[in-house]
């Protein structure tokens, strides 16, 4: 377990600078057909850069030289098929092949490949082509996003999840621990906390990971890597009936479990069970009532990676949930004891998914996270 604890600054130990995402001045190809170079670098995993042949480029030019550790790459249709390409770097007038190989063929997510840093003015990417999972090969070369990371000449980004989100009132549950006693950091200790894989900072957001081997709650088979409202040092614990409660997460679903796809983001819970929560499985995005898991399909075609808000509010007697702004539906209850929570609650465990293994996942990515009561 890697801890980092902010705190080595105040005592005059040096801490490295934390690779930071370099963002690009410009992304150009060698060939593309309407899906252009540019999709690449959108952050929508819906969209994608595909050039056909043998050799087709895609260059990012990242404005001056930096120092580039590593790149991430996400394929299209990257769970059906493996990219076959090279990663190179430019140093000067001399093209250096970092990555020569294969994407994964199991996932559409960023897929992180490492090398030793390099010194680079422009990164790219050489297709050849691909291979199919079920047999048979292409030409063409489709990637949804691609990122550069490195230190970038320039200042430590943020390292910490405090230094992301403001977690004021939170705590946080971890799949680590003791059975049916996971790990829980509170404030102030939560201000200067970070566990690597489980809850870290990740560009500009905070990734949550719970693998279905993980330790869970006495209340609870499923485990969570998972922030939990306080109000101070005590738990939040407000009702339905009383005032406005509102809570907005700008998320991604990064990463689902295998055999039993399903991941809770973000929720609402009362002094017994969950109230509604936001809950993908496979592809269909819903927002729950009580245990009725499918009360409101959101979409039926959510790609993982794609960033989304999620917002409840929570006014005289009635739950109002919104997707990306648009209301979705009102849920009529009246409940107290309530607090919000917001991450990966991972929805399988060893007994229906496989393999057992820290392998075996659910993540999310927080952008940002707000809750207010008036």
């Amino acid at each position: 377990m890697k801890i980092l604890l902010t705190a080595l600054l105040a005592l005059g130990t040096a801490v490295p600078a934390a690779n930071v995402e370099i963002t690009p001045t410009s992304v150009t190809a060698s060939t593309s057909d309407a899906n252009v170079a540019t999709n690449a670098v959108d952050n929508n995993y819906a969209t994608r850069w595909s050039g056909d042949g043998d050799g087709a480029t895609l260059t990012l030019d990242l404005g001056a030289t930096k120092t580039v550790s590593h790149l991430k790459v996400a394929a299209y249709k990257g769970d059906e098929r493996k990219n076959d390409f090279e990663l190179q770097v430019l140093n000067g007038s001399t093209w250096t092949t970092v990555y020569d190989g294969l994407s994964s063929g199991s996932s559409t997510a960023l897929q992180t490949f490492d090398f030793t840093d390099q010194e680079a003015s422009k990164v790219r990417y050489v297709g050849h082509g691909y291979q199919l999972n079920s047999g048979g090969t292409g030409t063409w070369n489709s990637i949804t996003e691609i990122e550069v990371w490195g230190s970038g000449g320039s200042e430590p980004g943020p390292q910490v999840p405090a230094d992301v989100l403001d977690l004021t009132n939170w705590k946080v549950t971890l799949p680590t621990g003791s059975n049916e006693s996971p790990t829980e950091i509170k404030q102030p200790a939560l201000d200067s906390y970070s566990n690597d894989p489980f809850f870290k900072v990740v560009g500009d957001g905070v990734q949550f990971r719970a693998p279905v081997n993980g330790v869970t709650t006495s209340g609870s088979s499923y485990p969570r890597s998972e922030l939990r409202e306080m109000n101070g040092s005590s738990n939040a614990s407000w009702s339905s009936t009383s005032g406005t409660h509102t809570l907005v997460v700008r998320e991604s679903f990064d990463h689902l479990p295998a055999t039993k796809p399903h991941l809770v983001g973000a929720q609402i819970h009362d002094s017994s069970d969950d109230v509604t929560v936001f809950r993908l499985e496979g592809s269909s995005l819903y927002i729950t009532s009580g245990d009725t898991t499918h009360h409101k399909l959101v979409t039926s075609s959510y790609v993982l990676g794609t960033v989304f808000e999620a917002k409840f509010v929570v006014n005289g007697g009635q739950t109002k949930a919104y997707y990306n702004g648009v209301l979705q539906t009102t849920i009529s209850k009246n409940f107290s004891g309530a607090y919000f929570k917001a991450g990966a609650y991972t929805q399988a465990n060893c007994s229906n998914s496989s393999p057992c293994a820290d392998s075996n996942y659910g993540q999310t990515t927080l952008k940002s996270v707000t809750v207010t009561h008036s």
